[in-house]
């Protein structure tokens, strides 16, 4: 098997998972980021051979893809150097700041023929991959009725300073609600959404948010996103969803407690278990620059779910539904 040659952006929290997971599925990772934290992380990984280069240039030199893991508005800028020299795009969501940006990602990687792969890790938790093959199997029937719910601790400050206009919960963490449902459910003709509390990022210690959205799909199905910055760190993270048709209906909650007995006693309460979503994800990713099946995640569906997001924010904003003009989708 061909070892992969990855250019890691960023050296934050979401890249470190990111490094674990290209390690595992046998890459040679070599790191930048403009705020000196690089050489730490490539300390803690000694041994695995990760190093750490002083610019993008030297980073995208001769890889085979760049994972960018930096603040979302330095997302545009290093894809099109990437696309322009040759190399896949994996991408942390969201792929842009605004829906013009990420247009013009995947239109020159469209041109140049450069895969890119945006990160949107929920679609790997089997909960929600499982979801998935009963939809598509037609297994939950017709009237599809769902909710969506993402709560985590308020954003750290890498996530940049996002206005009230700008959407700030509605066009960052929402998006993973937002993504299962277009996933799920396809093209969303019809957006309402709603904030209340704190919604610019970095959030005030101590602070919450909540943003809520109803989505029409051109199918039929109707889907709300509830998404939740919590003022304290516990949970760290926490999803759900509750999926109902005319076939049945299926729930999830990733806190649900699975109690771990041992020799008659308990040893534990533990609410997940099993493989990371981001070792699936990166795996995934890799298996298709070898030459692999396509991933479940392509540049459209990023595009997708900006759009979606920001009409969102534009909803919120203006206190009205927003509709989203589909090709082929009934007036």
């Amino acid at each position: 098997m061909r070892q992969l040659e990855t250019a890691l952006i960023g050296a934050g929290l979401i890249a470190r998972m990111h490094l674990e997971a290209w390690l595992a599925a046998g890459a040679c990772v070599r790191i930048h980021s403009l705020d000196g934290r690089a050489e730490k992380l490539v300390q803690e990984f000694d041994g695995f051979g990760v190093k750490a280069v002083g610019s993008l240039d030297e980073a995208l030199d001769g890889v085979d893809a760049v994972d960018i893991c930096s603040p979302t508005d330095t997302h545009r800028d290093i894809a099109l150097t990437a696309i322009a020299r040759g190399v896949a795009v994996v991408c942390e969501k969201p792929l842009a700041a605004d829906v013009a940006e990420a247009e013009e990602i995947v239109g020159a990687a469209e041109k140049a023929g450069v895969p890119v792969y945006p990160a949107h890790d929920i679609r790997f938790a089997p909960a929600f991959a499982r979801l998935h093959e009963l939809v598509a199997e037609g297994r939950l029937g017709a009237g599809t009725v769902a909710r969506f719910t993402v709560a985590g601790y308020h954003p750290r400050p890498w996530t940049g300073h996002a206005t009230a206009e700008s959407g700030g919960i509605l066009t960052d963490q929402m998006l993973h609600g937002v993504d299962i449902a277009y996933w799920l459910f396809g093209d969303v003709v019809r957006v309402h959404a709603h904030y209340q509390g704190e919604i610019t990022a970095p959030a005030p210690q101590g602070t919450a948010a909540v943003g809520t959205v109803v989505l029409t799909h051109a199918g039929g199905a109707l889907s709300q996103v509830v998404s939740r910055w919590t003022p304290t760190p516990q949970p760290p993270i926490r999803v759900t969803f509750h999926v109902s048709g005319t076939g049945g209906t299926i729930v999830h909650d990733s806190e649900w407690p699975q109690e771990i007995q041992v020799s008659g006693g308990p040893a534990g309460t533990f609410g997940y278990y099993g493989e990371s979503p981001f070792t699936s994800e990166i795996r995934e990713f890799a298996q298709a620059l070898r030459g692999g099946p396509q991933p479940r995640l392509v540049a459209h569906d990023a595009l997708a779910a900006v759009r979606i997001t920001q009409a969102a924010a534009r909803s919120a904003w203006t206190g009205r539904a927003v509709e989203l003009p589909v090709k082929g989708a009934a007036a």
